[in-house]
Order: structure tokens, then C-alpha cells, then sequence
């Protein structure tokens, strides 16, 4: 393992895995987890691809994966934890903190307490009220109101019912008409196909 690596661990070891576990998530390697009913929290170290030597960054990863939305959305059922990436909305921390994506930089003279400090203050301040308020319908739709995917047409679906999932539903064609007949086939799924117009 390079040095950078052994360093963003240390930097997981003096703060961030103790503040996970005091929230009720459970550790494995970089990935936190917590379930709630059919819902998980997902919460994901990831490294730089650029990281070389004994510098490097990372930034910190959210997810929620709704079960009701993905299968709405033909997803199939998960077997075991799922990963950051197959959640049904995510976001990173430093967006949520900063406004635009930050990655913490480690370089050689770098304090690894005071970045472990400030990301767990910026996962106490933002990260963990930003996955407890997406495990509901509504503030997943509400998140994914501009993205095109047929999660954000099931939330739609189901937090604002049928004239909420058609509005999307249009302007998700309009904006991706190549994915057409994959949305028009979820909208018959679902029983919307009268509404198209």
C-alpha cells in the first residue's frame, strides 16, 4: 500500500470511523452502511485516481438507496450492502459544504488531525442530516427533479402521483429523446400510458 493510502486511512482512524459508528453505521474497508427498514445510508471514501507517492486527495461520497424507488424504477432487488454507486440519489460532502465538489488534500506537511477534524465536523454538519432527510420519498424527487432517469420519474410517481410523474416524464423525453421507449415502457409499467399525449 503507497503512503498516500496509509495516510487517508490514518486520517479515517483518527476521527471519521469512531464518528460513523457513534451514527449507527457499520464499517467495511472505505464504506459505511446503516439501514433503515427497506432503506440504506451509504457513505464512501474515495481516492484520488491521481494520488502517487505520499500525496495525494480524497473526497467523501453519500448515498441513500430507496427500495421502493428502484424497483418502481426496474431495478433488480439488492443481495447484500449496496455499493455508493447503485444508490438511488447521491451526493458529496463538499458540494453540500462548499457549493462546489472539494477533495481534501493530503500533502507531505499536512496536519492529518486537523483533516480528520474538519471532515468529521463537515459530515456532522452536513453529510449525516443530508442522508437522514433523503430517506424520504419527497426529498429524493425533490433532488432528482432535474435528472432524467427513470429513480427520479419513480419518486415523482410516487411522492407526487400521476400529474407530478407526467410533467417529468415529458420533459425527461425532451431532454433525452434517444431513451424514449425506455421511459414510455415505464410509464405503461406503471400505468400512465393514457396521459402522454
Amino acid at each position: 500500500m503507497s503512503e498516500i493510502y496509509k495516510k487517508i486511512d490514518e486520517v479515517i482512524k483518527l476521527g471519521l470511523a469512531s464518528f460513523m459508528k457513534s451514527e449507527g453505521f457499520k464499517k467495511s474497508a472505505r464504506n459505511w452502511h446503516k439501514q433503515e427498514g427497506d432503506n440504506w445510508l451509504v457513505v464512501n471514501v474515495q481516492s484520488s485516481s491521481g494520488n502517487i507517492g505520499a500525496e495525494g486527495a480524497f473526497t467523501i461520497n453519500l448515498g441513500v438507496y430507496n427500495a421502493e424507488i428502484s424497483s418502481l424504477a426496474g431495478k433488480a432487488p439488492l443481495t447484500g450492502k449496496p455499493k455508493e454507486y447503485e444508490a438511488t440519489v447521491r451526493e458529496r460532502v463538499g458540494v453540500l459544504a462548499h457549493g462546489v465538489d472539494h477533495w481534501w488534500k493530503i500533502e507531505k506537511e499536512s496536519e492529518l488531525s486537523h483533516i480528520a477534524q474538519e471532515v468529521v465536523e463537515e459530515m456532522k454538519n452536513y453529510g449525516v442530516p443530508w442522508l437522514n432527510t433523503h430517506q424520504s420519498v419527497s426529498a429524493i424527487a425533490e433532488s432528482l427533479e432535474q435528472q432524467p432517469s427513470l429513480e427520479s420519474l419513480s419518486a415523482a410517481f410516487l411522492s407526487g402521483g400521476e400529474a407530478a410523474a407526467v410533467l417529468r416524464l415529458k420533459k425527461a423525453i425532451e431532454s433525452r429523446p434517444r431513451a424514449k421507449n425506455r421511459y414510455v415502457s415505464w410509464a405503461k409499467k406503471v400505468g400512465l400510458n393514457n396521459d402522454l399525449g
